[in-house]
């Protein structure tokens, strides 16, 4: 016999051997014992999950000749063709490649045909969402109200393409990704039977990058063990799925823990010569980070749901590697995995975002408090200004971005700086910003603001076209003013600040910019309140130069402005 893959080989012949999705196991079961078989099922759910195994194993069951209880015996003719896929009365149709009408007319005319040598003539229609308009028309009535002795079989993973009116004349179920525990299971059962050898750790890797499709784990198997010729451990899976191995990425989590910074950037060199790809990366180390964090907090060995833990354990055990860290490492890593495919040097992001989670030396003074340091810190350091480029049209424009200088507040980062770096930040935050608004506000143009006032519909409508959950942050904020080349607006909520100065989110509305406006416009976004303590600063009164000051003579003042014969004094208490 010639050589059958893997998920063809391990297909589930039966339902005790039908995993990762008990609700319909079940459901399924239940309808043989007692009779009530529906006429149309509909599996939904992703790819690999085993739509198609328990559609050709139910009908299987439904046509058995010897069922042992509700179980297929796998054994009878109707059972082994079945199996086999040449039993006529069991079709499978692939709706991606045959989605016409004429293909279901003709499947239509074919259903009142009795079966020839079984119980029920059985359809099954995989991909069911891929066929026209017309031929969901055609399959209408025939679905509604098939013959007895036809069962519809519907299979897909994107139901919410299905019709309403076919989708309601059907039982649906919906199959759910399965659990990377129960994969890892089924890949043992299938290493000890095949005779290869498999580190534990090598197949749960294995099973998280199958992303809980049975199939797509049991294909990458597969390609483990032709590629380390039944030996598989974790340099093999990694190969394969392109990723790190655990070991490297823990490594790695270790120099930045030590402050190692060549040594982190030396492994990160050595992942590139290799062919790694950047996001793969960044979505490994999360995951390890992920695993540390968990074994970090849980004190048991189950703490991973019976991935082995001693690797991160040993990491995790290290006093330089706290919760708050991995904590911050998760946050920096998960903004720039957003953000990966919108750059065009990857790497360089990727060592940025590494060096800067490596943690500081310790402060020699840690019990001295910031406050008492901060003074002593400012002194040394010397001020430095916002630096100031000149853009294409000649006008002074702040380089500092808008997350370091006006929008972002000071603190960004302090996680990872010393106590006294962290007070002089906050004493240096505020008077940067102001610095920064009041650059900004000095090109303020009446006549641009009036503009971008009137045509913000329209920017706005853009914005929705071209990324609605962009327009969905944008409409928090409000105007603030405009010069020639920057649109400042402020928003109440630092979430949805933050939101529009995303790279790919800030880049969709300076586009709507220059469509709408036509004109090359920056964004900048900044918090409300501090956008109302500037406007305050502008209109604040002077203070009197003493507490005895003379009230002004609004008298004479009055004469001096209107002259003596159009002012006339009279006292308060007069009733003239």
């Amino acid at each position: 016999m010639s050589y059958q893959a893997l998920y063809r080989t391990w297909r589930p012949q039966s339902f005790a051997d039908f995993i990762g999705q008990p609700h319909v196991r079940q459901t399924l079961m239940n309808a043989l014992q007692s009779g009530k078989i529906a006429h149309a099922y509909l599996f939904c759910g992703p790819r690999g999950t085993g739509k198609t195994s328990a559609a050709k194993l139910f009908a299987k069951a439904v046509n058995c000749l010897a069922p042992q209880g509700v179980e297929p015996c796998n054994e009878c003719a109707a059972c082994v063709s079945i199996t086999r896929g040449n039993n006529v009365d069991v079709e499978e149709i692939d709706a991606a490649s045959n989605r016409g009408v004429d293909e279901i007319r003709e499947l239509r005319d074919k259903v009142h045909y009795l079966p020839t040598s079984v119980r029920k003539k059985v359809y099954i229609v995989d991909e069911v969402h891929m066929l026209t308009t017309e031929a969901f028309n055609a399959l209408l009535k025939t679905l509604e109200e098939p013959p007895a002795h036809v069962l519809f079989l519907l299979a897909t993973t994107e139901p919410h393409k299905l019709p309403n009116t076919i989708v309601s004349r059907c039982q649906r179920f919906d199959f759910h990704r399965i659990a990377t525990e129960t994969i890892v299971e089924r890949l043992q059962e299938v290493v000890r039977h095949q005779g290869w050898s498999a580190h534990e750790s090598a197949l749960w890797k294995l099973a998280e990058a199958a992303d809980g499709g049975l199939r797509d784990a049991l294909g990458l198997l597969e390609q483990a063990a032709a590629f380390g010729q039944g030996e598989i451990d974790d340099e093999v899976v990694a190969s394969v799925v392109g990723g790190v191995d655990t070991a490297a990425l823990l490594a790695l989590v270790s120099d930045l823990a030590a402050t190692q910074h060549l040594d982190a950037l030396r492994r990160l060199a050595a992942w590139y010569a290799a062919g790694k790809d950047a996001t793969r990366i960044v979505h490994d180390l999360l995951q390890v980070l992920r695993d540390l964090f968990i074994v970090k907090l849980s004190p048991t060995d189950d703490a991973l749901g019976g991935k082995p833990i001693a690797p991160y354990r040993a990491v995790a055990e290290s006093k330089r590697v706290t919760s708050e860290w991995l904590l911050t490492a998760v946050h920096k890593l998960g903004e720039l995995y957003t953000q990966l495919r919108y750059l065009d040097q990857p790497r360089l992001a990727l060592e940025a975002a590494l060096l800067s989670m490596v943690l500081p030396s310790a402060p020699t003074c840690v019990q001295q408090p910031a406050v008492q340091m901060a003074p002593q810190v400012a002194s040394q350091a010397p001020a430095t200004p916002p630096v100031v480029e000149t853009s294409a049209s000649g006008s002074a424009v702040p380089t500092a971005s808008v997350h370091e200088a006006v929008a972002s507040p000071a603190g960004r980062g302090q996680a990872q700086r010393p106590q006294a770096a962290r007070a002089t930040r906050r004493a240096a935050g505020p008077d940067r910003k102001r610095e920064t608004l009041a650059r900004l506000y000095a090109e303020r143009s009446v006549d641009v603001e009036a503009m971008v006032r009137e045509r913000w519909p329209d920017v706005l409508h853009k914005v929705k076209a071209d990324r609605i959950q962009t327009h969905a942050w944008l409409t928090h904020g409000e105007i603030a003013f405009a010069t020639e080349h920057a649109v400042v607006m402020s928003f109440a909520s630092r979430i949805h600040r933050e939101a529009v100065m995303k790279p790919a989110d800030r880049q969709t509305i300076e586009a709507a910019f220059q469509v709408i406006l036509e004109r090359d416009m920056q964004l900048f976004a900044l918090l409300k309140a501090d956008w109302d303590e500037y406007l305050a600063s502008l209109t604040q009164a002077p203070e009197p130069q003493s507490e005895t000051a003379s009230e002004p003579d609004l008298v004479g003042l009055a004469v001096q402005l209107f002259g003596p014969d159009k002012v006339i004094a009279e006292d308060e208490g007069s009733t003239e």
